[in-house]
């Protein structure tokens, strides 16, 4: 039964207007906004035709409203799923074109492309601007970086060019300017720009593209939403009608034409609950969101500004941990501008007799490691704390946070190693990489049938799928040479009349129950080569039949089987290797791929006792465990604006220090705000403003990693690869802090 604090009942006691909520880290905000809407719906306030509207995020958090709204329905002896919708903002915008299509502007059957669809098309366009437009290089590269002779750097180049332009379309679209709106900006004002001019081609090819494929990306949906219900004035009001209550959660991530949906959808007149914690915003760098919107929002006049600040995640160290860190940002940060990054409330702990209460506090409750190391010292540092602290404490969570994917592979190979257990949430969870990898590297064999060494490599994966050792693995390490001298494959797969395959290659001697398992593999792969004529999707489904029998990789490769059937519609002229390719951006984690496995599925820590969870600082967001390693907090990944600090947007490659893409987005705004003191900025000024806004979301992040720890915080840093990062500025702060308050007790 739920039993709510004195702010919650506050808030409960909400009937009509507009309500915003600053809610700290742990208070329940979800809980309490779950709640809210069950009793809104108990009270009778809904009309038969009428929903209450709950908008979030991402998907993890439509399942988490369900289960707890409907708990609380179930719990009144009512129907469940009557009364109320849950969506993200994404889902909403979609559902309301879906409805209307041709108020937005597009034919009845549209598509969506995706994350990974959407970025392979710009890359494209990029890189056939770069071959017509050199000078492009020119203005962006450093004299001393030689891009013709570093094959890596080239290669980054491309990356970062193909991000600007991704960046540009994304912030574009948010402004909603199309590129002929953004054309005649530039020659009104006769801008000439390279990176302007780059930007504004490259986003007229991408419009062409998804026009002429009939397809939406996922900047589309807010701003044709938002057309949409500015196009027609009736299809606006029924759905005011049909939605007259709107509660949002996560408010402090959205984007500034998001905010605007909301509120053309609730009206002057609406009901309207937002709660969010600034102090949680991180995703500026990523999207166009900004806290500055709930900000505003909890400041305007007519809406009732409340706050959730009691939390029972913590123990007080913790709690203490993160409130300095507010405090001292608030009130010592040198930079001015940047002590505005964090605002209050305050955390507080729980009351007596609370139903949640804060964990109990204990001496070594927060660990600050001064000492410098490079990367791998700090790696090892860990992975030896926690093969110390994890036997004893089988019945606890802990997660080690990286502030990049990359870093955080590394820390998972080093606990691989160790034999920890372990559990992933980087872009695509190992299970996920292991099946796509297995996968690509059989259609690469397929593809080039006359390859020894690739029907080997494949075989070899086949054969080592579950773990091999002792004489089995010195067996097939016998057999595999063999296999990749074989200079006709042919012959192996398909003897001639009166021939064995056994013959195709050189003697050999193993065991019998080996050479039965080479025979079935031979055999298998003899039926996919058969089968390499099929339509992709039966391909994949016919290789996993043969291959997996657990039900997640089952379901995994049936998603990777409508993936590239959805790639042939795009690219109709793939090829075996082509999709194979498509399957190595998810296999090597560089694009986000989500599976059916633990790790991908199971959100919550406390299903994972005695495991070591491995992820992202911005992908723990929302998430919280008993221990938590927060790693690599040094002045590179958590800069302070401060003239010693690296950047992670400013490459070596790129001359003076420059953020392009800050530098691009800021005449972009210029260009449409009609303010020509950003059109014709000198270079670098927007460069340092973007320095501030990272600082600021960086000091965020910290906040974010120190509030999921329940019990215990361990904080470390490194020197980063060229050995010269220092510790963070305000992880140095509480650092004296801490030992401050050790000192004084």
């Amino acid at each position: 039964m739920f039993k709510p604090r004195e702010n919650q009942v506050r808030i409960l006691q909400y009937q009509r207007g507009k309500m915003g909520i600053s809610a700290v880290p742990g208070s329940g905000k979800t809980h309490t906004l779950s709640y809210l809407a069950s009793q809104l719906i108990l009270k009778g306030e809904l009309q038969n035709d009428q929903e209450i509207l709950i908008v979030t995020l991402v998907n993890s958090a439509v399942d988490n409203f369900l289960n707890r709204i409907g708990g609380f329905i179930r719990e009144a002896q009512l129907l469940e799923n009557i009364g109320y919708r849950v969506r993200t903002l994404h889902g909403l915008a979609h559902d309301i074109i879906q409805e209307r299509p041709d108020l937005a502007g597009v034919a009845n059957q549209f598509s969506i492309l995706d994350e990974i669809e959407s970025e392979r098309m710009i890359a494209q366009l990029s890189a056939a601007y770069i071959g017509l437009h050199p000078e492009i290089v020119s203005h962006l590269q450093n004299p001393e970086a030689d891009l013709s002779s570093a094959g890596r750097a080239r290669n980054d180049f491309s990356s970062l060019v193909s991000k600007l332009n991704q960046d540009f379309i994304s912030q574009a679209k948010d402004l909603q300017a199309e590129p002929e709106t953004i054309l005649n900006r530039v020659q009104r004002y006769n801008c000439s720009d390279p990176l302007l001019q780059m930007g504004i081609e490259v986003y007229q090819q991408y419009q062409r593209g998804l026009r002429y494929r009939n397809a939406l990306d996922f900047s589309d949906l807010i701003r044709l939403a938002y057309t949409a219900l500015l196009n027609d004035d009736g299809y606006l009001q029924r759905l005011r009608q049909r939605w007259p209550y709107i509660l949002e959660d996560e408010a402090q991530d959205s984007s500034n034409l998001q905010e605007k949906m909301l509120r053309l959808l609730v009206g002057p007149q609406g009901n309207w609950v937002r709660v969010g914690d600034p102090n949680q915003a991180i995703y500026e760098t990523f999207t166009t969101a900004n806290p500055k919107f709930l900000k505003a929002f909890l400041k305007e006049q007519g809406v009732q500004e409340m706050t959730l600040p009691h939390s029972g995640r913590s123990n007080l160290s913790i709690i203490t941990l993160a409130n300095s860190l507010v405090q001292w940002t608030r009130e010592s940060h040198p930079l001015p501008s940047l002590r505005s990054a964090l605002d209050y409330p305050l955390i507080e702990h729980t009351p007596p007799g609370d139903p949640q209460p804060n964990p109990p506090d204990h001496p070594n409750a927060v660990y600050i490691s001064k000492m410098k190391a490079t990367a791998d010292e700090e790696i090892k540092k860990v992975v030896e704390n926690i093969l110390n602290w994890l036997p004893g404490n089988q019945d606890k969570t802990v997660a080690v946070l990286t502030p990049i994917g990359w870093y955080g592979e590394k820390m998972a190979e080093a606990l691989h190693a160790a034999g920890v257990p372990m559990v992933e949430l980087l872009k695509s969870s190992q299970s996920t990489r292991r099946v796509a990898g297995l996968i690509e590297k059989i259609l690469l064999a397929l593809d080039d049938p006359n390859s020894s060494k690739k029907f080997t490599e494949a075989i070899q994966s086949v054969w080592t799928w579950d773990t091999v050792e002792g004489d089995k693995l010195n067996e097939i390490k016998s057999l595999l040479p063999l296999l990749k001298k074989c200079s006709r494959p042919e012959d192996f797969f398909f003897p001639q009349p009166g021939k064995t395959w056994r013959e195709a290659i050189e003697p050999f001697e193993v065991s019998e129950e080996r050479l039965q398992e080479f025979e079935d593999l031979r055999l298998k792969f003899t039926r996919w080569q058969k089968a390499s004529f099929l339509p992709i999707d039966q391909l994949v489904l016919t290789i996993a039949n043969d291959l997996f029998s657990v039900p997640s990789d089952l379901a995994l490769a049936h998603k990777f089987a409508l993936l590239l059937e959805f790639s042939t519609h795009l690219h109709p002229a793939y090829e075996l290797k082509d999709y194979a390719q498509e399957l190595a951006v998810i296999s090597g984690n560089f694009r986000k791929f989500s599976g059916f496995s633990d790790e991908e599925l199971l959100f919550d820590p406390d299903a994972h006792k005695g495991k070591v969870f491995i992820s992202t600082y911005h992908k723990a967001k929302g998430l919280e465990w008993d221990r938590v390693y927060l790693m690599s907090v040094n002045n590179y990944d958590f800069p302070s604006a401060q003239p010693y600090d690296t950047y992670i947007g400013e490459k070596w490659f790129i001359r003076d220090n420059f953020n392009p893409q800050a530098e691009m987005l800021s005449r972009l705004t210029g260009l449409l705000d009609g303010d020509e003191a950003l059109i014709f900025a000198p270079d670098g000024q927007a460069t340092a403003a973007a320095r501030v806004d990272y600082a600021a979301e960086r000091l965020r992040l910290l906040f974010v990693g120190i509030t999921r720890a329940r019990q215990s915080l361990v904080v470390t840093w490194n020197s980063g690869k060229n050995k010269d990062k220092t510790m963070a500025l305000p992880l140095e702060a509480l650092h004296a802090i801490w030992r401050g308050t050790d000192e004084a007790a």
